[in-house]
């Protein structure tokens, strides 16, 4: 553990504070200067309900002072605390800032407390202004913030597709072959069902249609040019 001390030693220490490395190092050296003991230690991280360990979101040094001095050094550290914390408010690098921006940014608000004034909050009710709605207060007239109403769905252009092409109607040919393919079988089926007597030459005709159906069918399959752009050799 890294332990940093400010020149003095005592016999047993008590835990002051939180603070960090900057303010901690302040703290140090103004309890040396009124002669108490004191030294400076990585905050221990928390454990949680189910043993893990949590560390601090930013680095965090735990100040211990003499314990005999107890109640001086408590006095120092509230006197001292606030304009430590000032002088190193105002010397801060901008970066050291934007950081600690970035990674409060998703942070939950404290008892609903929020950065921005509250006259830029926005209402729930129908965004339906058309402008900056002003509010009276004595003589003064505070402009809230403005909510842009979208636009409508009925005000966008959606596109609307062309009608399908209709479909391509059948010659007489292939729509008999259609009959002849698919009503052998049917009549052929309905007769076993039904108990009808099928005479023999029923039948041949039902077994003659489906074949020469299926062969029209297949024949006509090669009618249709071929769809090819390129040069026939």
């Amino acid at each position: 553990m890294s332990r940093r001390g400010n020149g003095l030693t005592a016999d047993a220490y008590v835990p002051l504070a939180d603070l960090t490395p900057q303010l901690a190092d302040a703290m140090l050296s103004a309890l040396r200067e009124a002669g108490i003991a004191a030294y400076a230690a990585p905050a221990p991280g928390t454990t949680g309900g189910y043993l893990d360990v949590r560390l601090p979101e930013e680095p965090t040094d735990r100040l211990y002072a003499d314990a005999d001095a107890r109640q001086a050094a408590e006095d120092i550290l509230e006197r001292r605390l606030p304009e430590l914390r000032a002088d190193y408010a105002a010397s801060r690098d901008e970066d050291e800032i934007f950081a600690e921006i970035v990674a409060g940014f998703d942070l939950p608000a404290i008892d609903g407390e929020t950065p921005w004034p509250a006259e830029e909050n926005l209402d729930d009710g129908p965004e339906d202004t058309a402008g900056p709605a002003l509010e009276d207060s004595g003589s003064e007239r505070t402009a809230t913030a403005r909510v842009v109403k979208p636009a409508s769905e009925d005000e966008e252009e959606h596109f609307v597709p062309p009608p399908p092409p209709p479909l391509p109607k059948a010659d007489p040919m292939t729509r008999f072959a259609w009959i002849a393919l698919l009503g052998g079988p049917v009549y052929l089926v309905l007769s076993v069902f039904l108990g009808w007597s099928v005479p023999s030459w029923a039948a041949f005709v039902a077994v003659a249609a489906f074949i020469g159906g299926f062969v029209a069918l297949v024949l006509r399959m090669g009618d249709d040019p071929p769809d090819d752009d390129g040069a026939v050799v």
